[in-house]
């Protein structure tokens, strides 16, 4: 999910770091995608910013189409954050997840974060979002989006709230965990 344009976009942090990244944001909501038009302005004349519109439920034509603008001979980082619990079932989260890791080679890097289900208040919350209409979101157990890591090396802080997600000392907001757990890890 590309998500609505924010003060530091994906791309803009990347490039501040490595002017020639090349970043391919994926959606399908047509209010998202126009505003993914307007986040191409904002690209390093050395790198590329583009985005596809898809489906995660189709990993496959993702992929094919990201290979016009990523090198899959390279490490890639492959970002899922907070969008698998709409994912339709469980099996098809890890289908999707691990469809995308495969096509990338060692040395790659998931990042990828989600809703747990330890907070009944947030399962209520994500329960009235779909009775209004919403497309499902479904929190699952924190054993379950762990699992997605099986097979990779974690990265500092390891699989924590996403609250825990801090560069350095940095003191930022809160850091209570909340009903969103992830982890950063490479694909070895």
């Amino acid at each position: 999910g590309t998500g609505l344009p924010t003060m530091q976009n994906t791309h803009e942090v990347a490039q501040s770091v490595a002017p020639e990244c090349r970043i391919v944001y994926v959606d399908n909501d047509p209010l998202v995608l126009t505003h993914a038009r307007a986040l191409l302005t904002s690209t390093t004349p050395e790198g590329v910013t583009t985005y596809i519109d898809a489906d995660y439920h189709d990993p496959e034509r993702i992929i094919n189409d990201a290979k016009h603008v990523l090198n899959f001979n390279e490490p890639i980082a492959v970002m899922f954050m907070g969008v698998l619990g709409h994912a339709k079932t469980y099996e098809d989260l890890l289908r999707i997840v691990h469809t995308v890791l495969d096509s990338v080679p060692s040395g790659s890097h998931l990042v990828m974060w989600d809703g747990t289900d330890d907070s009944k208040a947030y399962v209520t919350l994500c329960e009235n979002y779909t009775g209004t209409g919403g497309t499902p979101y479904v929190p699952r157990p924190q054993a379950q989006i762990k699992a997605v890591f099986d097979g990779l090396e974690l990265v500092e802080p390891g699989f924590v709230s996403i609250t825990q997600w801090r560069a350095g000392e940095t003191e930022v907001g809160e850091t209570r965990p909340i009903s969103a757990y992830g982890a950063v890890a490479r694909k070895p």
